[in-house]
């Protein structure tokens, strides 16, 4: 004989018994919610991933940028189910969180600066392939000069609302080579990125470190 609960949920509906929230330093905001459904409508009333929070959470206030993320069972007594469903993204409605920088001390690195690498991380709402070519927010358009052939992108002024590091002199031409090239300072450029996907934005990792380079024909402008 099954027990009686009371406030179970009816056929095809579900009970949300419980909202957790969370905010890691980026800025990534994530919700929890615990429901109470028969186990009989698992399959039906489980969320697919990346479901936005304002289409199926039972809440009063609902969030349009928030995404399901992952889902867990836990089978109850009485043919109910225990189903928590996590959400990432943002509760606010437009922009996006400062980043979270870090000054890491790093051996055989500056130019003119300490010996430092600079790390940015932040969340952004352009695609993997736009980050891996050199733009790193919607709203600051790539900025790649070619070197030898290589790309290098400098370190925007501005990264979502915060100002970041100045550089330790103004990029430009050092000085002229005997051999009629130049050699250039281009200050804090990208090192390394990476990137995960978390709902609908990009959560990066980018790290900065101070470049030169010398070259016989360099076409050069000041800032990003």
């Amino acid at each position: 004989m099954s027990a009686i609960i009371v406030g179970s949920p009816i056929s095809g509906s579900k009970v949300l018994q419980k909202q957790d929230f969370r905010r890691d330093v980026n800025g990534m905001e994530s919700i929890t919610e615990n429901y109470i459904i028969r186990t009989e409508d698992r399959e039906t009333i489980s969320p697919v991933k990346d479901t936005t929070h304002a289409s199926f959470s039972s809440a009063t206030k609902k969030y349009s940028r928030m995404a399901v993320e992952t889902i867990s069972y836990g089978e109850q007594d009485g043919g109910l189910t225990a189903m928590s469903v996590s959400y990432v993204g943002l509760t606010s409605s437009t922009g996006l969180p400062q980043p979270y920088v870090r000054m890491i001390p790093t051996f055989g690195t500056g130019v003119y600066g300490s010996p430092l690498t600079i790390e940015a991380e932040f969340i952004t709402d352009i695609t993997e392939a736009q980050l891996s070519s050199g733009q790193l927010v919607k709203d600051i358009p790539a900025s790649v000069r070619y070197i030898y052939g290589a790309a290098l992108v400098q370190m925007p002024y501005e990264l979502n609302g915060f100002t970041m590091p100045a550089n330790p002199r103004p990029p430009g031409i050092i000085q002229k080579t005997s051999l009629g090239g130049e050699i250039v300072y281009l200050g804090y450029c990208v090192d390394s990125v990476a990137s995960e996907r978390r709902g609908q934005f990009l959560t990066a990792r980018v790290t900065f470190k101070e470049k030169q380079y010398g070259t016989g024909a360099f076409v050069y402008a000041n800032r990003l």
